[in-house]
């Protein structure tokens, strides 16, 4: 007999079947439009999401309200439904994860900042507008991903070589490389120098063949992901230093990087030293806080039927604050926020292309004027729009500390920690390099 805590969740197979639908309407909506056949739908889809689409990959158009809620509530399907697949195919869910995965988060990034020069050509670039950006990640991602599971097979056939891992991963490096290279050569020209792309290029390869000493703390999996998103991040950074060469930025625009990465690195390294000790003790009696051994529930905690209950307690908060899921989703938060208020209200002209997030910067402004705030660092009420990423940080890391995730729920944990990053820290050093190239 199963035990019912290792069985999915009802709402695992609810969000995959929501997803089904979704992609069924969109290729019914596309199929229709192709059939040159007048519908709501197809009219929807364009007007709302296609559109905008194209629009960012040419200008700047921003987003609306009709798209921003259905990114949102598919994001929050995609977490539900790719943590039982995840489990289902044995992903270790350890935070050793989100660190694989944590280059991603840069190279979605830099990808958008060096979109948003314009250095792609007109194929490539609606690629890397948002949802776009996302699905390129999430493919890179499962690639590096199948190949390092075919590692492991060939691992213990007992055919695996040592070198094998670090030919692959130079192979996805190159193909990311010829991919997106030859776009932005395609479209810069001989105007931008592109031997810092060259440079990164060999940078990545060389970091790849010298990884050897990930081995004890990253699986074939993870190693794999890893170094695919370093050498895509470093070839995207080559591609934006290749920018800064060619158009220098103002000596201005440069101090805004340091603070919006500074300060999140500080609270960071502020959060791992706290929680350190406390989460290495439990880690030495195979305890991680906030995750319960197979057969428990949180019920079970609450009611202190959890053996091992009274242990973590005492630790538990300073422990969490340990967890890279924790702290690099609460300093992800207060990079966003730091990078949007600096932006805005620090360099005139820019502005903010949320949806959710201008109707805070508004009530900001609501309040500058009823309070008659004139400040020049506080009078385009992106203020408030910092202060409430910092609550969020805060709130990111109460849930990660009062909630206790079952067994079966260890991915639905790290695809949560990984949505926040996706929603704070990448927007966050869009942000900031937009702001530092002027773009």
């Amino acid at each position: 007999m199963n035990n019912p805590l290792d069985e999915p969740h009802d709402y695992e197979r609810w969000a995959t079947n929501a997803l089904i639908a979704v992609f069924l309407l969109i290729l019914l909506g596309l199929g229709l439009d192709w059939a040159e056949v007048d519908n709501p739908l197809s009219d929807g889809l364009f007007e709302y999401f296609i559109d905008p689409i194209r629009g960012e990959s040419t200008g700047d158009s921003g987003y609306n309200p009709v798209n921003t809620l259905t990114y949102a509530v598919v994001l929050g399907l995609f977490v539900l439904s790719l943590s039982a697949w995840l489990r289902g195919i044995g992903i270790d869910p350890s935070d050793s994860s989100i660190l694989a995965l944590l280059p991603f988060v840069t190279w979605a990034a830099f990808g958008e900042v060096a979109e948003d020069a314009e250095m792609f050509g007109a194929g490539l670039a609606p690629y890397f507008v948002s949802p776009g950006i996302h699905f390129q990640a999430a493919a890179w991602v499962i690639l590096a991903g199948a190949m390092g599971l075919s590692l492991d097979r060939a691992e213990r056939e007992g055919t695996h070589k040592k070198s094998d891992l670090e030919i692959v991963a130079t192979g996805l490096i190159m193909m990311q490389f010829v991919f997106y290279a030859s776009s932005i050569s395609g479209k810069s020209g001989s105007e931008i120098p592109l031997w810092p792309m060259a440079t990164s290029l060999l940078v990545a390869v060389a970091f790849a063949w010298g990884s050897g000493w990930m081995e004890d703390a990253f699986s074939n999996v993870q190693r794999m992901v890893y170094l695919t998103g370093v050498g895509g991040s470093l070839i995207f950074f080559g591609a934006l230093a290749s920018y800064a060469i060619y158009d220098p930025p103002e000596l201005d625009r440069v101090w805004p990087l340091v603070v919006v990465i500074g300060v999140p690195v500080v609270i960071s390294y502020w959060m791992y030293s706290y929680g350190k000790e406390a989460g290495q003790e439990l880690a030495s009696k195979g305890i991680v806080a906030g995750v319960l051994s197979p057969g428990f529930s949180d019920d079970d905690y609450r009611n202190s039927k959890y053996p091992d209950k009274e242990i973590i307690e005492p630790l538990r908060a300073r422990a969490v604050m340990a967890q890279p899921i924790v702290f690099l989703a609460v300093a992800g938060q207060v990079m966003d926020g730091l990078a949007t208020w600096i932006g805005i209200d620090g360099f005139p002209g820019l502005g903010e292309k949320h949806v959710v997030s201008q109707r805070v910067i508004d009530a900001g402004v609501w309040v500058n004027e009823k309070a008659g705030i004139t400040h020049g660092l506080l009078d385009e009420g992106v203020w408030l729009f910092a202060i409430v990423k910092v609550a969020l940080a805060g709130m990111i890391y109460y849930v990660f500390y009062n909630l206790n995730f079952e067994s079966r729920e260890r991915h639905l944990r790290l695809l949560i920690g990984l949505a926040m990053l996706v929603v704070g820290m990448a927007p966050g050093l869009r942000d900031v390099g937009r702001l530092t190239l002027g773009v």
